[in-house]
């Protein structure tokens, strides 16, 4: 009785998502292997440690940003004053397309979160670069895509009526960007600290959340980690 309730309730979640966002937008969000090899001709490696800023908000953006290596944290201060996550930036994603583009400045903060290696393409030569490669051209364009689909998703997570669906379909958000099969689900990386900025919640309250999803047989928590379980483990 008990597992059919719990199947019942993480179909009601699942429901409740599906109606609010978009498809799976991150399916692909990083670039081809071949778009990846031309940038990495014209572009400029550079080195950055945990926790160093690399762009800031409203800063002017003359290049274009592809994570080679490492991992890069996207977020915003809202009017409050608290930082919001909006997303982490995975090896082989590009950022700054279309501040680039439209030669306007960034609109994020963008930090390192582990020692990572970043590829710095200079605005005036990818601009030459795409308009004699219309293959990288359209997987540019894919990308650009790819981002309103998420920003959408984002803006459609926040509006969700009770902190269970938001913190659910931020879980689901983050575990379509980055996440693990286990044998019993699929393990997101994430920090509850974390969580609670991608839901637009206090840490506290989401802790709460998160411990009523564990007892409902939802998930499980680790250190850091959060193990999104499937429904037959249940």
């Amino acid at each position: 009785m008990q597992n059919a309730r719990n199947a019942h309730r993480y179909a009601q979640l699942k429901q409740g998502e599906a109606a609010a966002s978009t498809q799976s937008w991150s399916d692909g969000v990083g670039l081809t292997h071949r778009s990846i090899q031309a940038l990495m001709k014209i572009g400029v490696n550079r080195h950055w440690q945990s926790g160093q800023v690399i762009l800031s908000r409203g800063q002017s953006l003359g290049a274009a940003l592809l994570l080679i290596e490492g991992r890069l944290r996207v977020s915003v201060i809202t009017p409050e004053g608290e930082e919001q996550l909006l997303h982490w930036m995975l090896p082989g994603e590009i950022s700054g397309l279309s501040s680039v583009f439209a030669d306007s400045t960034y609109p994020a903060d963008l930090v390192a979160a582990v020692p990572s290696q970043v590829l710095q393409i200079e605005r005036t030569k990818l601009m030459a670069l795409v308009r004699q490669d219309g293959e990288l051209a359209i997987d540019l364009i894919r990308i650009l895509g790819l981002r309103v689909n998420q920003m959408f998703d984002t803006l459609a997570t926040q509006g969700m009526p009770t902190l269970e669906k938001r913190v659910w379909a931020t879980l689901e958000r983050i575990a379509r960007l980055n996440s693990v099969q286990v044998p019993e689900g699929v393990q997101v990386s994430v920090s509850q600290g974390d969580l609670a900025q991608a839901a637009m919640a206090s840490r506290q309250r989401v802790n709460q959340q998160l411990r009523r999803f564990q007892d409902q047989g939802l998930i499980r928590l680790g250190y850091r980690s959060i193990v999104l379980l499937q429904p037959s483990m249940r």
